[in-house]
């Protein structure tokens, strides 16, 4: 069952990873985040209560919005392509060797995953109603009432 919330409610020592539920790169980049994530450091919610996870208010929720991705690790949030690298290095393993992608200046990475984002509809499509998650997903992935 999905743990509907009215404010999230995330473990201290695990991170929250915000998506756009209606593109179809995005959700389908989430659901295999939550395969992945084999330590189960990740939450997940889809963009639609974007603005109840900010503690100060919508304001930061509405200068994110249109990100595609955001994460919050410990307080941190971060957006475009260095929320890619972010989660990528959360994941632990092998994945850490993303890391090297730091070096990358951030407008160099942010125009091209700008780029991506902008497009991601025309290229990958949108679904008529936001993401859901399978049987093995729901305990991460938050539902705001």
């Amino acid at each position: 069952m999905n743990k509907s919330i009215s404010e999230p409610t995330i473990p201290p020592d695990k991170s929250l990873v915000i998506f756009d539920g209606f593109c179809i790169l995005c959700s389908g980049t989430a659901g295999f985040l939550l395969r992945a994530d084999k330590q189960r450091r990740l939450f997940f919610i889809a963009d639609p209560g974007l603005p109840a996870v900010f503690p100060s208010g919508a304001s930061q929720a509405d200068a994110l919005r249109g990100e595609s991705i955001i994460f919050i690790r410990n307080g941190n949030v971060f957006s475009a392509s260095e929320a890619v690298i972010e989660i990528l290095i959360t994941l632990g393993g092998g994945w850490k060797a993303f890391s090297v992608f730091r070096l990358v200046p951030r407008q160099w990475a942010n125009f091209i995953y700008r780029y991506i984002a902008r497009n991601r509809y025309r290229w990958f499509g949108k679904r008529d109603v936001c993401y859901m998650p399978g049987s093995f997903e729901t305990d991460r992935v938050l539902i705001l009432k």
